[in-house]
């Protein structure tokens, strides 16, 4: 599934016209034909805005099949007609032939009055404005907006919400707050943003006829994988599989309160499927843990020819969940002889360690997979909080570019990106919201490494089994956490691999 600016979609609109030769007016067509399809079973009467573009023909085609189903339907036109588009044109044409429930507004008198004297209308499908606008909105749009939003129990956003800003996903002086929205195509940048979502309700992506061709070749490289190709990626467990043949991972983590992480990470690897899972760690953290990690193996750190033993002969390091910063954790990389075919894990403590030394960061280069919240992105490239949320995909591309990497950007959509190629994930839910989460990801990411899933697929996988692991622990609860995600993890996998 393509992610797109609003420049991409326009572009893919007007080469599928101009050089495929699909009419524009076939393609409001296709969309109104979409749309019916999914609103037919919506029970009471409807009310279309429509604005004078493309937008508004939409909404038009869409009044004229809602009236050929013998539902009581209302439209509403908002501006003056002559700058409307030929595609309105002939929808409205029809409509004057079909029906006389059309009103016309352009100035807040007319609006004032309409809205007086309108009689009850359960449904507003909300046409007013499509994917190119990029300026604030006038009192006039803001008050009718705002309305609407007061007014109506369902609101239908067809596209785009009135109002936001595709691009990224702000509100032009107000917005529709849809409780469903139908974009056709692809998903348009500025919905993946934060600030998008009180807009959105139910997101459906709808196809109307544009060729895959088209939107391959105008791709920007952002994308959401659909179910079937996860499963494409997970590699399934041979018939003649060994505890060697699905990796030797090393987890550097936990320190004195903060033995959980450690915990968490160790138990969410080896519940992923692991071979031979390791927690090296401090004399403290393996006296707590040592009989809890039943399946898994400790070892002090402070036991050094063992340490070096088992660091060079893992597959997967994973290095920072609960260490704060201890650069004992950082130093011990040093027993590390050979890089080659080892992989990397960076989280939590030890991303600004190992960001900070040039020398190991040069070593991880192609190996390794940063997995920072927001405030950690921040402090690693020595911006805001505030800064990163805004600019998410860019800010993890560029650090993942600049340092050949991946980086999952973690969040609500987590960002995953080697700095070419942009992927969201968006499995999970705000019922996740608790301490540990990250260290299970941590661990589930590590496990897959091992699993010889390369570095990209372990950071897509791992989000999105992290995600639906959650999904599943939640489901008819108020939250979750980390263990009860863990729990999960082996059932979630075998769903994905059948």
């Amino acid at each position: 599934m393509y992610i797109m600016s609003t420049r991409k979609c326009k572009d893919i609109d007007k080469y599928t016209i101009d050089k495929i030769g699909i009419p524009s007016i076939i393609l409001m067509e296709n969309a109104s034909n979409e749309v019916i399809s999914n609103i037919l079973e919506l029970k009471g009467n409807f009310i279309v805005f429509c604005g004078i573009g493309n937008n508004g023909g939409d909404g038009l085609a869409i009044a004229r099949k809602l009236i050929l189903q013998n539902r009581d339907v209302h439209i509403v036109v908002i501006g003056g007609l002559e700058k409307c588009s030929n595609e309105f044109s002939v929808n409205l044409n029809i409509l004057n032939n079909l029906t006389s429930n059309i009103s016309f507004i352009n100035n807040e008198n007319n609006l004032d009055e309409f809205f007086t004297n309108l009689k009850d209308y359960e449904i507003a499908i909300d046409c007013i404005f499509g994917i190119g606008l990029n300026r604030k909105l006038n009192d006039f749009y803001i008050k009718l907006i705002n309305t609407i939003n007061k007014k109506f129990k369902v609101k239908i956003s067809i596209d785009v919400p009135s109002g936001l800003n595709a691009d990224n996903g702000e509100p032009m002086g107000a917005a529709i707050e849809a409780d469903i929205s139908y974009t056709f195509e692809v998903i348009k940048r500025g919905f993946i943003e934060y600030n998008a979502l009180k807009y959105l309700g139910e997101l459906n992506v709808l196809n109307i006829g544009i060729p895959e061709i088209v939107k391959k070749k105008n791709s920007e490289n952002i994308f959401i994988l659909e179910k079937e190709q996860y499963s494409n990626l997970l590699n399934r467990r041979s018939l003649y599989g060994h505890k060697g043949t699905y990796g030797k991972i090393s987890i550097l983590a936990g320190s004195k309160g903060y033995t959980g992480a450690a915990y968490i990470a160790t138990e969410a690897c080896v519940k992923s499927g692991a071979g031979l899972t390791t927690l090296i760690s401090s004399r403290y953290v393996q006296d707590k843990l040592s009989c809890k990690l039943i399946e898994a193996m400790t070892l002090d750190i402070e036991e050094r020819d063992k340490v070096k033993e088992t660091l060079n002969n893992s597959d997967v390091i994973a290095i920072g969940p609960g260490t704060t910063g201890d650069t004992l954790y950082k130093d011990i990389l040093d027993y590390i002889e050979d890089y080659k075919g080892k992989f990397f894990v960076v989280d939590a403590g030890a991303l600004q360690l190992l960001t900070k030394d040039k020398s190991i960061m040069k070593k991880i280069k192609g190996k390794a997979i940063f997995t920072p919240h927001p405030g950690e992105m921040a402090k690693i490239i020595g911006e805001s909080i505030e800064f990163v949320e805004d600019n998410r995909i860019e800010v993890a591309k560029k650090y993942a570019k600049e340092n050949n990497i991946v980086v999952v950007l973690k969040g609500y959509n987590t960002v995953i990106t080697n700095g070419d190629d942009v992927y969201i994930n968006n499995t999970g839910n705000s019922k996740m919201a608790s301490g540990g989460m990250g260290d299970c990801l941590t661990g589930i990411i590590s496990a897959l490494l091992g699993q010889n899933h390369s570095i990209m697929n372990s950071a897509l996988l791992g989000t999105y089994i992290h995600g639906l692991s959650g999904e599943m622990a939640s489901s008819e609860k108020y939250s979750t956490v980390a263990s009860e995600v863990i729990e999960n993890i082996s059932k979630v996998m075998d769903y994905i691999a059948r």
